[in-house]
C-alpha cells in the first residue's frame, strides 16, 4: 500500500462537505495539510477536529476564495512548492432553470470555479510534483460529468469540461510517476443542494427527502483508498451513486 504519512496534501473547498471529510481522513493518516476555504470559523473547526484525531498533525489554514488572483502566490509560500497530493474539490451548481431562464452570472459562477479555479490549481502545482518526482492528483467530478439532465446545462457541462481535462492530463503524464484521478458522485448530503437553491432550506431538503444520499465521509473513504493504492495502480475514476439513485433523474424514494 501508498503510505500517506509525512505526504503533503492540498485540499479545496476544506471548510465543510467533502473537502472537510477528506481533511479529517489525511489527517488521521499523518499527512501534512494545506487547507483552502472562504470561511476561516469553519476552517479552524476542521483543524480542532483534525487535532484531536491526530495531536501531531501539521495543519495549514489558507483563507481564500478559490478564484482570488493571490491565491497561487499563497499557496507557493505557504507549501514551499510542496506538494504530493491534491484534491480539486471546490465547486457547485447554481439554479435549475432552463438555459433561457438561466443567469448568466451564474454560468459565470459555475465555469470560474468548476473549470478555471480546478485547471489553474493542476497548472500550478504540477510542475512542483514533477521535479519532486511524482504526487497525486485527484479532481471531484459528478455524474452529471457522465449524464445531462434538464435545468443544469451549464453545470453539467462544467463536469463534462472537468472529465475531459482529467483524462487529457492522464494521458500527459503518463510515464511521470503523477497518478491523475476523479471520482464522480452522485447524491451526497452536502451544502451543494443548499448553494444550488442560494439557501432555500424546503428546496434543498426536497433534494433528498425520503431516500437515504450518499455521505461525505463515503467519498473521503473512497478517494482515500485510491491514494493508499500501491504507486503502479490508478484508479482512474470511481463512479459512485446512493442504492436509491439511478441516474441523474431516477430516484427511489420511499412513501414518508
Amino acid at each position: 500500500m501508498n503510505n500517506l504519512q509525512n505526504k503533503s496534501a492540498l485540499i479545496t473547498g476544506a471548510s465543510s462537505g467533502i473537502g472537510r471529510a477528506m481533511a479529517l481522513s489525511l489527517g488521521l493518516r499523518g499527512c501534512e495539510l494545506y487547507l483552502i476555504a472562504r470561511r476561516e470559523d469553519k476552517l479552524l473547526e476542521v483543524q480542532a477536529e483534525i487535532k484531536k484525531l491526530n495531536s501531531h498533525a501539521k495543519v495549514h489554514l489558507i483563507v481564500s476564495n478559490i478564484k482570488a488572483p493571490d491565491l497561487p502566490e499563497k499557496i507557493a509560500q505557504a507549501s514551499r512548492q510542496n506538494i504530493d497530493i491534491l484534491i480539486n474539490n471546490a465547486g457547485l451548481a447554481l439554479g435549475r432553470e432552463k438555459v433561457e431562464d438561466s443567469l448568466f452570472e451564474d454560468w459565470e459562477e459555475m465555469i470560474n470555479t468548476n473549470i478555471m479555479a480546478n485547471f489553474k490549481l493542476v497548472h500550478l502545482v504540477l510542475p512542483w510534483m514533477m521535479t519532486n518526482g511524482g504526487g497525486d492528483i485527484i479532481n471531484l467530478c459528478s455524474v452529471a460529468g457522465h449524464y445531462t439532465y434538464a435545468g443544469g446545462a451549464v453545470y453539467c457541462a462544467t463536469k463534462h469540461a472537468v472529465k475531459a481535462f482529467t483524462r487529457v492530463l492522464r494521458e500527459e503524464t503518463c510515464g511521470k510517476n503523477i497518478r491523475v484521478m476523479q471520482i464522480s458522485p452522485g447524491m451526497v448530503d452536502t451544502e451543494f443542494s443548499s448553494v444550488r437553491f442560494r439557501g432555500d432550506k424546503n428546496a434543498a431538503d426536497a433534494v433528498y427527502a425520503n431516500m437515504t444520499p450518499l455521505q461525505s465521509e463515503d467519498i473521503a473513504r473512497m478517494m482515500t483508498f485510491m491514494l493508499e493504492q500501491p504507486r503502479h495502480v490508478v484508479i482512474d475514476e470511481i463512479i459512485t451513486m446512493p442504492t436509491d439513485q439511478g441516474s441523474p433523474t431516477t430516484v427511489s424514494r420511499k412513501n414518508p
